[in-house]
């Protein structure tokens, strides 16, 4: 008996041992397959995510690239291009990946215009988020190629764009554009395949069935990633800034990534033919003579200015929130790149360059403040239509590497 009770209690001790080892092997399986699962999932992850910023990318450097499409060489660099909505033209002949040739409806000035991304347009294959779905963009209508705004395009202009959270607070303000990545359908999207012309994207151009939240019950702080109303619910009822919502919930997961002015001028002021514009315009004779004879009015001087009368006009009209006009007290020399000027200035024209961190052009009130243009020297010396003082100094050039810099030029 002895034997045969040590016997059993050997099987049962080695069936234990089995029965570990197996339970041993399959933990182990499931922790593998999890980890293969968790590294598939940030794999995709991060798919998704280099597929936004190469859009992005490919966005702003046809917008700073991009050859004149005007009569000046600025008219057309910093525009961003139309999304793709499905058709070249309204009432066209289906087709994907490519901007639109002809307007749109709800494509009007200054409003706000959704699509998907215009991937064959900027000649790129179909670019996915990491659940497979083609991309969608969101243009701000100061910031579309056409048809063009009528307010100035310049580094202070202000995107129509403001993302939210899913508490309602802000994420960013007066963005130029989003990248969006759809994601999973959620509630009553559909992506049913609209014409056999969209297959490489499939689905359909109705914001809604991809940007959420499907049902305005569900949106947060009233706000959905789409227009409500309009065809395909696309565009903007006006030109108004739209808020979308970027949260991780039943009812949104829209994942964006922003353009914002700063991503497209960063790029755009180090093109050479940047500075070379700025030159051109301050130091055109013809410019100069009707700077020295017109009444000197208005917050900065300028009232009175003409882009007319500047050897380019339209660059003109863009930038010439940045000049400012003064008739100095009695004639002087003035300091041009820490060098005083050989002549005697009656006037004194500044560019002033890039804002700083204090300064603010937001508003019309911001704009008519020579202390948001201006440095130290020169804003407490400026004045209209009389400085109160002669010290004057600024660089002769801009440079990118220091826009902030006031530029400026002796009027004799």
């Amino acid at each position: 008996m002895p034997r045969v009770a040590a016997a059993r209690h050997q099987q049962t001790g080695i069936a234990l041992m089995a029965m570990l080892v197996l339970l041993t092997l399959w933990g182990l399986y499931l922790f593998v397959g999890q980890l293969d699962a968790t590294q598939l999932r940030l794999a995709n992850e991060q798919r998704g995510a280099a597929a936004l910023a190469e859009a992005r990318d490919s966005l702003v450097s046809d917008a700073i690239s991009r050859a004149s499409l005007d009569t000046s060489t600025y008219y057309a660099a910093g525009f961003l291009v139309l999304p793709d909505l499905g058709s070249p033209f309204e009432g066209g002949a289906p087709s994907e990946g490519l901007v639109p040739t002809l307007n749109h409806t709800g494509n009007s000035i200054d409003r706000t215009v959704i699509g998907k991304f215009p991937w064959k347009t900027l000649a790129y294959p179909p670019v996915r988020d990491s659940r497979g779905e083609c991309l969608w963009y969101v243009v701000s209508g100061r910031f579309k190629i056409a048809p063009k705004t009528h307010v100035a395009l310049n580094w202070d202009t202000r995107g129509q764009i403001d993302v939210l959270d899913g508490g309602g607070n802000v994420v960013a303000s007066d963005v130029a554009a989003l990248i969006a990545a759809p994601g999973r359908a959620l509630d009553g999207q559909s992506r049913a395949l609209a014409d056999a012309a969209y297959g490489d994207c499939g689905g359909n151009y109705d914001a809604r069935n991809y940007l959420d939240s499907f049902n305005g019950a569900d949106a947060v702080a009233g706000q959905v990633n789409y227009f409500v109303g309009s065809t395909n619910n696309r565009a903007a009822p006006d030109a108004n800034n739209k808020s979308f919502i970027m949260a991780q919930s039943d009812h949104y997961n829209d994942r964006f990534l922003f353009i914002t002015v700063d991503d497209i001028f960063d790029p755009l002021i180090r093109r050479s033919d940047f500075a070379a514009a700025i030159a051109g315009l301050l130091d055109d004779p013809g410019f100069q003579s009707h700077l020295q004879t017109i009444a000197i009015t208005g917050s900065k001087g300028t009232g009175n200015l003409l882009c007319s009368q500047a050897p380019d006009p339209v660059f003109c009209e863009n930038w010439k929130e940045m000049l400012l006009l003064t008739q100095l007290p009695t004639a002087s020399p003035i300091v041009i790149d820490r060098i005083a000027s050989a002549a005697s200035c009656s006037r004194v024209l500044i560019f002033g360059g890039r804002k700083t961190t204090a300064q603010s052009r937001a508003t019309a009130i911001d704009k008519a403040n020579k202390d948001n243009y201006l440095e130290n020297q020169n804003a407490a010396s400026f004045g209209v239509p009389m400085a109160t003082a002669t010290n004057f100094s600024g660089a002769s050039a801009f440079d990118f590497r220091t826009p902030t810099s006031d530029l400026v030029r002796c009027l004799p």
